[in-house]
């Protein structure tokens, strides 16, 4: 084989592990994280649920839109989600004051204990997972990953 297409091979082969890397950590961050929210705080909460009151946010009314702007689905499958919500005591749902046609959601106290998990959560992986990187390497790290992550949100 040349020095081409042995690089080329090479190349390949690259791509092959990090599609690995990056299916895997994505399969790995989800299973830990719903393993570590499976507890008396969380307890009948889908991990999606769980997304869905990170976006409603700690101290915020936020008008329905937004939200869903910001979990990037439809103002229909962020009702369905705020619904069940609601039923289950972990969000709150008014009209505005100034305009009565607009929803706003906002987290009951069952559901900022649930938020204040999942971010304490957050913190403790991304401080686990680079404990054993340098300065360098976990800015090299981040860079690449911003770029990585650039490519995927263009394709939504």
């Amino acid at each position: 084989m040349d020095g081409s297409n042995r690089e080329a091979s090479a190349s390949r082969q690259r791509r092959e592990e990090i599609d690995d890397l990056l299916s895997g950590t994505f399969n790995s961050i989800l299973r830990i994280e719903e393993q570590s929210l499976d507890n008396r705080l969380t307890h009948g909460l889908t991990i999606t649920e769980v997304h869905t009151i990170v976006a409603v946010g700690l101290h915020e009314r936020n008008p329905m839109n937004v939200v869903a702007a910001r979990l990037n689905v439809t103002l229909a499958t962020l009702t369905t989600a705020v619904n069940k919500l609601v039923k289950k005591g972990f969000v709150d749902r008014t009209r505005a004051e100034d305009d009565r046609r607009k929803v706003l959601v906002s987290l009951t106290k069952k559901g900022r204990q649930v938020l204040r998990a999942h971010n304490l959560f957050h913190h403790q992986m991304i401080d686990e997972a680079l404990a054993d990187l340098s300065d360098e390497e976990e800015r090299v790290f981040a860079d690449a990953l911003a770029k990585v992550k650039a490519f995927f949100d263009s394709q939504a």
